[in-house]
């Protein structure tokens, strides 16, 4: 579903978030699960308060869904909580992929085990 507007991300020199600072780089794949909606997509950055993912599949601003790592072997997967933000369509006049900005309301410590075992994963998946 597009996303009007007022749901996409402010333009670079306007945006308040101080936290974008701390974020770090890093591309693995999770799912997103909302209600009974479910679809993939690929983290870009990640930081302690939220992540983008890259999904063509756009959600509504102020929507609940839950980030999902699913690991290797037989363990379950690492999830945590998380509101989206923003969305954004991908635009052909630019290399920004669509997907949405997600902050995540998990407690601290889901999210941040949901963090490490993303940069666990791309670095096992890196070498």
């Amino acid at each position: 579903m597009p996303a009007p507007p007022s749901e996409s991300p402010p333009p670079g020199g306007r945006r308040t978030d101080n936290g974008r600072a701390n974020r770090a780089r890093l591309e693995v794949p999770v799912q997103l699960h909302a209600g009974t909606a479910s679809c993939s997509g690929i983290t870009k950055n990640i930081g302690p308060g939220g992540v983008f993912v890259a999904t063509t599949r756009l959600l509504r601003a102020g929507d609940r869904v839950t980030v999902a790592l699913k690991m290797k072997f037989d363990t379950p997967p690492v999830e945590a909580l998380a509101e989206v933000r923003w969305c954004r369509l991908h635009e052909g006049l630019d290399d920004e992929p669509a997907g949405v900005g997600l902050r995540f309301i998990d407690t601290p410590v889901r999210a941040a085990i949901l963090a490490n075992e993303l940069r666990r994963s791309a670095r096992s998946n890196a070498g």
